[in-house]
């Protein structure tokens, strides 16, 4: 196919125009791209008095697990309520590891630092492992809430070797941010770490008690 100058000047004005046009397209996909940014829970706590190491060998041995969370949190997004029943999922800030596993990980690491014990097993164990105390956790609520509280409602329970000992409720909430992910994920953690800390002083009263009526059936020595 043969142009002429005004069909070869034509062509070019075309061609550089393209190439224009796709430098802008690019040039905006590359400014509005943005790196995706992955967060973790933890649920830090104090250290509590740690008993010695005999003492520590003959300690309880808990199981935590399982632990449940409602379908629409279980995602790697993270999730802001926008009203009570719509939410915004933001595909740029997501959770490191599935949203179920990282609240398991992360009572797990606190648990020992708040009962003073590290004989604590992950569900699911083997069914020859004794359990001594297991601890279950449904999670209803775990979000920051249109007005930038961080809310935690959990429904748990105790069971000492597999009898029911403990049926519970809690909730826990704090200023956190609509905007901010590391700040919603620092509040969520402080719910969560709340919640162990409960756990924790509910199984150290359980079993204080349990080890008191143990006591009291051994036949005293004359």
């Amino acid at each position: 196919m043969k142009f002429g100058v005004y069909g070869m000047a034509k062509y070019r004005s075309i061609f550089v125009w393209g190439m224009a046009v796709s430098a802008i397209l690019l040039s905006g996909c590359a400014r509005d791209s943005k790196p995706v940014q992955f967060y973790m829970l933890s649920a830090d706590s104090v250290l509590v008095a740690v008993p010695s190491p005999v003492a520590a060998a003959q300690m309880p041995v808990v199981g935590l697990g399982p632990i449940r969370i409602p379908e629409y949190l279980n995602r790697p997004q993270m999730i802001v309520a926008i009203t009570d029943n719509q939410y915004q999922i933001s595909e740029d800030h997501r959770w490191a590891e599935r949203l179920d596993q990282n609240i398991s990980l992360a009572l797990f690491k606190a648990l020992p630092r708040q009962l003073g014990t590290d004989r604590i097993i992950r569900y699911p164990w083997s069914q020859r492992q004794v359990v001594d105390y297991q601890v279950g956790i449904d999670i209803l609520e775990f979000n920051v809430n249109a007005s930038g509280q961080s809310r935690l409602v959990a429904q748990w329970f105790i069971k000492h070797k597999d009898k029911p000992a403990i049926d519970k409720r809690s909730e826990y909430e704090f200023p956190a941010s609509t905007t901010d992910y590391g700040v919603m994920v620092k509040m969520q953690s402080q719910c969560l770490t709340k919640l162990g800390e409960e756990i924790a002083v509910t199984l150290r009263q359980l079993m204080a008690s349990e080890s008191a009526i143990e006591l009291s059936k051994k036949p005293l020595v004359e």
